[in-house]
């Protein structure tokens, strides 16, 4: 394969179209400097698509495009020859348009995309990242690039890349395999600790599955039991249903008694009753019943007057609101009317106005006709020409608007084609393999619908223990508080009594540090808190005596507490103070505790001391033990009495001093202090734990959302998978019919489109010759008359028009107002209709008025007659009428007799029907027990009765239930929940084990990718380094070398290249200078180009930077190379170019217009 013929039309400086026949071998293209032989390269990296626009030297697609003619289009074709499909052309076209511009690619003169280009050619090896195509730049790219972006090269072309992909998959399985491993082994630590709880749970539910059977047992018995309570109720309810039927005869005699006298009793009122209804009761009802409708009448026919006097008064505040409306609309009107009078005025002076204007413009126009006659018919031409050019650009639009979407078309269809196409093949594959992956599918689905189920209960107990949790730390919180309360106040009790007043003159002495001074004696004892408040009583005042080592020392504080005018105190001399006797006799009272000084502890040398505060005080329990010893003793009972052996009793409130014996071990501030450092410890502990589980809580939450979204997501892949398997073959069918028809419509595309192009260019070049006429005109017209003829009457123009535009705005003005107008005499018209309605119906109401004054009055008098005669009526009856009530009264008091007797009657036959239905619910529920008894083998008639009541077996059901509700909420659905979770336990650990199974699996195979890419790797590298030995060696007559700067872990480092040219030291690319450089670039580019041959290549000067002996052995190089390969090479180098086998000539006669001269042949 190589290129055949390559033409040029009108791309960068190539504006008129020219063929370039190539042969096999090596050609050189040359000329000048500027002459454009470098855009013969750029034009084949155009039309193969192999770079961008800014690669081409352009800085815009369409810069591409020659601007040496009128011409909006490039073309650039490409012929192949001797493929193994025989010839075929790949062409590219850009045209620029009102649109913007537009880039088509042709493949064999079809309308084809990019990657079909791309697709076509890979298979010989020619890409855009490959090196088969070198401009200016490229080759000291790669001398300038970095290690790690040299090594790439090598990477790329070694295929690390699918490696790469293959690892990232297996990383992403990796992955996802680990998040199953530690979700399982979340789980498998939250199951163990489930089945530790279901354990205990288990043992529970067994101890109360034993008391239930018990209970069951005695429930049993309560059968038999039963039998025997319900024949006896039985029997009772029969023996009441006799005694109550008797009862109810005798109630019923006396009620038949009280019958006959009521009969009497209503006798007589009938009879009175009679002789007042003769008399005329009757119509002195009628009477009253006719008073009453005409009280009603009249206070109707008030209302009704009443009513219309409001009425009236709201119809004439509407009328004098309507006639002050009609004076603010009439008002309006006037204001309107004279608007109207104004805008008509306004529209004669713009009428005048007008009319001026066009005056001038006919002025105007008269000056101007003095044009000659020549530029008058220049004018006519242009504008002809101008005319026939827009209707050119109008085809050329509609062609372009036709042709655009027919393209698109052909480049969906094109596309549609080649993913019917690869869906083909996919579904073909989905078919084959679906049953494997909706197992594999419904397998997963299992397992994670199981992680969930796991998830949810972690997540509930775990929330169970939070809330708990949080509970206990609320609940701890209170109680730490109330204990540090309880704690200060205790320990404020004990410094205030340690720190309580003593006096000045005592905290004189104490603080003047006198040797032999030892502390008041309330300092010096302690007593247990039982004591305390006793003990304080007994030695009073004496608390703040302070005890001294002698006499002297005393001398010496009282001397001291008179220098500073301190006060006084007592002191306790050790050496002079009475003796304590060696034994005191307690008497043997009961309620005697013992003598004080026995229940003050103090040391050993403070005994006289305190002998001397208390002396033989007993203390005793109360006053009642204090009463039985009083005069014999001094005593002094717990709650702080006093008893003198005198005889005198002091008693009452205690007064606190402050003065106060420190209490042995302060039992109870100490448990307070020692129960606060537990809650404490307790507390931190709490909020430790409630913070563990927030965490655990978070934690999970995070899982079991990501492991619904997965779930959903694996059940929302089985539907799809199954949907898409129901519809497989009916989607293999519609591709293979899509195939079937877009085939055929693509074809008649391309047709189609082919031929509008042709109407294309034609057009194009219409445009260009209208465009070049229509310049030449304006040439020859005299540009200075047209502009003052069109300033002059613009600007009259546009006068005129905004006169008009006024004119109609003030029409629209005065229509505007008329409407106003119409509108208020309207709203005029109604308020007066408004009015008259309503004075005629003030009229209509004074009428009812006067109609109901008259109607009241006559029913007044009517009423005043009724009275009368009412009052006649009842003076007549009235001695009659108080008979009958008395009579009445009789009746009234006997019928309540009869009822209350009825009422009784009744009562004793509902009992009797109670028990009755007693009875009747008591002999199946006896007969239902009997069954129940038979049923389960109990003979009845052998039946003994058992010697527990019901009461005591359900004493003792209680019990057992007591026992039962003691074990708490009993989870009896632990006996089968151990099971199933100690099954999802060995679960769990199974899929442990093959989760890291698999885990293992992955690892080694991402590690046989990564063995397999790292040896791919230096496979390609140690063969590309031979590669570049051979032609360093051939072009410099040195060595040269690849170097890997990691070769343990290549891809961790970059490559660099060391060479030595003949005569010179060896040393790195980046201490060469810049012919080396370009040799040894060269070299590794040719290098990769035997490593990946491909069937042509292309040089844009790449020998600029070689001096004439590396360009010799450059083109030496290239010449062997071509026997096999086609090389085409831009170069103005005198050895490159006589080493071809041909020079095409490229030069620019016109001015920044190239042309091919010729094409030179060598033997």
């Amino acid at each position: 394969m190589f290129i055949k013929q390559l033409e040029i039309d009108n791309f960068k400086s190539f504006a008129n179209k020219v063929d370039i026949p190539m042969l096999k071998g090596f050609t050189t293209i040359s000329g000048p400097n500027g002459s454009g032989k470098s855009n013969i390269i750029d034009s084949i990296l155009f039309a193969l698509g192999l770079s961008t626009s800014r690669t081409l030297r352009a800085e815009k697609l369409f810069h591409l495009i020659s601007t040496y003619n009128k011409r909006n289009e490039a073309f650039v074709k490409v012929t192949f020859g001797e493929t193994e499909d025989g010839d075929f052309s790949v062409a590219r076209r850009i045209r620029k348009s009102s649109q913007g511009f537009v880039s088509i690619y042709y493949l064999d003169d079809k309308i084809a995309t990019l990657s079909d280009i791309h697709a076509r050619l890979e298979k010989y090896n020619i890409t855009p990242n490959s090196y088969n195509v070198m401009m200016q730049g490229d080759v000291m790219s790669i001398t300038n690039c970095t290690p790690n972006e040299r090594r790439k090269i090598i990477d790329e072309i070694a295929g690390v890349a699918d490696f790469d992909r293959r690892i990232d998959q297996a990383t992403n399985e990796l992955e996802t395999v680990e998040k199953r491993v530690v979700n399982s082994t979340l789980i498998l630590n939250e199951v163990n600790t489930r089945l530790e709880q279901l354990n205990e749970e288990k043992e529970v539910a067994l101890k109360y599955q034993k008391l239930k059977e018990e209970k069951t047992g005695l429930e049993s018995q309560i059968n038999t039991v039963k039998f025997f309570d319900l024949r006896r109720n039985l029997e009772k309810a029969h023996e009441n249903i006799l005694e109550f039927t008797k009862r109810k005869k005798e109630e019923e005699l006396k009620s038949k008694d009280l019958e006959e006298r009521l009969k009497l009793i209503k006798e007589k009122y009938d009879e009175i009753s009679k002789t007042i209804t003769e008399k005329g009761e009757g119509h002195q009802l009628e009477l009253k019943q006719k008073a009453e409708e005409l009280k009603g009448s009249i206070s109707r026919k008030n209302s009704s007057i009443v009513f219309a006097d409001k009425q009236i008064q709201d119809n004439l505040k509407t009328i004098e609101n309507t006639k002050n409306g009609i004076e603010v609309q009439q008002g309006k009107i006037k204001d309107s009317e004279l608007k109207i009078s104004l805008k008509q005025d306004e529209i004669k002076g713009i009428e005048k106005n007008i009319e001026e204007q066009k005056a001038i413009l006919h002025k105007i126009l008269e000056d101007m006709s003095g044009l000659n006659e020549t530029a008058e018919k220049h004018i006519e031409k242009r504008n002809t020409l101008r005319k026939e050019l827009e209707e050119l650009q109008d085809k050329e639009t509609k062609l372009i608007q036709k042709q655009a979407p027919m393209e698109a078309d052909l480049s969906t269809k094109k596309k549609a084609l080649e993913d019917a196409k690869a869906k083909l093949g996919e579904l073909e594959a989905f078919k084959a393999n679906f049953s494997e992956t909706k197992s594999s599918k419904e397998l997963l689905i299992e397992q994670l619908g199981k992680e969930l189920d796991d998830f949810k209960i972690i997540l509930k107990n775990t929330l169970n223990d939070l809330d708990k949790t949080k509970n206990e730390i609320s609940d701890m919180d209170y109680d730490v508080q109330t204990a540090r309360n309880k704690v200060y106040k205790l320990e404020a009790i004990k410094n205030a009594s340690e720190e309580a007043n003593l006096g000045r003159a005592v905290d004189t002495v104490v603080n003047a540090n006198i040797q032999g001074v030892h502390a008041p004696l309330v300092k010096l004892g302690q007593v247990d808190e039982e004591f305390s408040t006793a003990m304080e009583i007994a030695v009073g005042g004496r608390m703040s005596h302070i005890v001294v080592e002698d006499e002297h020392v005393a001398s010496t504080c009282i001397e001291l507490l008179k220098s500073a005018n301190a006060g006084r105190a007592t002191f306790v001399p050790l050496n002079k103070i009475v003796k304590c006797p060696r034994s005191l006799n307690l008497p043997k009272e009961k309620g005697v505790i013992d003598f004080a000084i026995n229940l003050i502890d103090f040391e050993d040398e403070y005994l006289n001391a305190f002998y001397y505060a208390v002396g033989d005080t007993l203390v005793v329990e109360d006053r009642s033990v204090a009463n039985k010893l009083i005069g014999k003793y001094r005593m002094v009972t717990l709650s702080g009495d006093l008893f003198e052996k005198s005889g005198s009793i002091t008693g009452g409130a205690i007064r606190k001093t402050g003065l106060k014996f420190s209490q042995n071990s302060d039992s109870e501030l100490d448990t307070f202090k020692a129960r606060l450092r537990e809650m404490e410890s307790k507390y931190a502990s709490l909020i430790s734990k409630r913070s563990n589980l927030e965490t655990k809580m978070e934690d999970i939450r995070s899982k079991y959302s990501a492991s619904t979204t997965e779930f959903n997501k694996a059940k929302l892949e089985l539907t799809s998978l199954e949907t898409n398997f129901a519809n497989t073959q009916k989607n293999i069918d519609e591709k293979q019919e899509l195939i079937k028809v877009t085939e055929p419509e693509i074809t008649a595309l391309e047709k189609n489109l082919d031929k509008m192009e042709e109407e294309h260019i034609i057009l194009s070049e219409k445009m260009t010759d209208v465009q070049t006429s229509i310049t030449e005109v304006e040439k020859l017209m005299n540009d200075s008359d047209l502009k003052d003829l069109k300033e002059k009457t613009a600007g009259v123009e546009a006068e005129i028009k905004r006169y008009e535009k006024n004119m109609a705005n003030a029409q629209n003005d005065i229509d505007g107002l008329h409407q106003q107008i119409d509108f208020f005499t309207t709203t005029i018209n109604t308020h007066n209709e408004t009015i008259a309605r309503s004075l005629n119906t003030n009229k209509d109401l004074e009428l009812d008025k006067a109609r109901f004054t008259e109607e009241i009055k006559g029913l007044n008098e009517q009423l005043e007659v009724l009275n009368v005669q009412i009052k006649e009526i009842t003076d007549k009856l009235g001695e009659l009428l108080k008979q009958r009530d008395d009579i009445n009264k009789d009746l009234v008091d006997i019928e309540t007799q009869r009822n209350l007797k009825a009422s009784d009657i009744e009562k004793i036959a509902e009992q009797i029907e109670s028990f009755k239905a007693r009875r009747r619910e008591l002999e199946p529920q006896l007969e239902e027990t009997r069954k129940l008894l038979t049923e389960s083998g109990v003979n009845t008639n052998e039946l003994a009765p058992i010697e527990m009541s019901i009461e005591e077996i359900t004493s003792r059901i209680q019990r057992l239930q007591k026992r039962m509700d003691d074990l708490g909420a009993v989870n009896m659905k632990a006996l089968e929940d151990y099971e199933k979770v100690l099954a999802r336990q060995q679960e769990l650990q199974n899929q442990i084990e093959t989760l890291s199974s698999e885990r293992e699996q992955i690892l080694e195979r991402m590690r046989g990718y990564e063995d397999l890419k790292k040896e791919t790797f230096l496979k390609t590298y140690n063969v590309l380094n031979e590669n570049f030995k051979d032609i360093f060696h051939r072009l410099s007559d040195g060595e040269g070398t690849l170097i890997l700067e990691n070769e343990e872990k290549p891809f961790e480092g970059g490559l660099d290249i060391e060479a030595q040219p003949r005569d010179k030291k060896k040393q790195r690319l980046a201490g060469m200078s810049g012919g080396e450089k370009a040799l040894t670039a060269l070299s590794f580019v040719f290098a990769i180009q035997k490593y990946m041959p491909a069937p042509f290549y292309a040089f844009d000067e790449v020998d600029a930077s070689l001096d004439g002996i590396n360009v010799e052995k450059l083109a030496h190089i290239v010449q062997s190379q071509a026997e096999t390969t086609q090389f085409i090479v831009v170069s103005h180098r005198k050895p490159m170019i006589e080493s071809a086998n041909r020079t095409i000539g490229v030069t620019q006669k016109e001015k920044g217009i190239s042309k091919v001269t010729g094409v030179k042949l060598r033997d």
